[in-house]
């Protein structure tokens, strides 16, 4: 995959290894604002840490089982968004992502997830993509919600985060309603 312009400002490009710095550097500067909703930040101390996260996510991606793309603004590193628990057998896979703090707020995410949204089901053959928010993850739910995403569960206690458990709730969109959109 090349560069993926989404519009003037904003981008999907393939993460590399080499991203593991600038990552790591929005990840340390947005700490506080990214633990509220993510397990996995307290993990991540060093560029290292990131630079082995990538790693095995670009492992992952060879095999099929992932997608992963940095996500760009005005030629910043802005977040990641992927796909992840690609289910070759099922057809479906879970979104992820995540975006520094100053880049929230002006649809970036929405932009991304509609781009996510065409390689899941036109060059990964997806079926179904799922997306999971902690259920007072309001912006996060907005963005599910403004792609149209219909709610399937809530499930109680289901992500662990600050040594708290939260309830989730799941979205989804099949290809045949993504189709549907695209032709009304």
């Amino acid at each position: 995959m090349f560069i993926n312009i989404i519009d003037k400002h904003i981008s999907l490009k393939p993460t590399e290894v080499a991203d593991a710095e600038p990552l790591f550097d929005l990840v340390a500067q947005n700490r506080a604002y990214l633990k509220t909703w993510l397990p996995w930040v307290d993990a991540m101390t060093t560029a290292n840490d990131e630079r082995q996260f990538i790693e095995g996510m670009l492992t992952k991606q060879a095999q099929g089982d992932v997608f992963l793309a940095t996500i760009i603004v005005d030629g910043e590193v802005a977040g990641v968004i992927d796909i992840h628990n690609i289910s070759a057998l099922n057809h479906r896979g879970e979104i992820g992502y995540w975006l520094g703090q100053a880049f929230t707020g002006r649809g970036v995410m929405t932009k991304s997830l509609e781009r996510l949204e065409e390689i899941a089901f036109t060059e990964l053959d997806l079926h179904k993509i799922q997306l999971g928010a902690m259920v007072d993850n309001k912006a996060s739910r907005a963005v599910a919600e403004r792609r149209q995403y219909h709610l399937d569960a809530t499930l109680p206690e289901n992500i662990l985060v600050n040594e708290q458990y939260h309830d989730e709730v799941i979205y989804s969109l099949t290809v045949d309603e993504w189709s549907k959109r695209r032709d009304d």
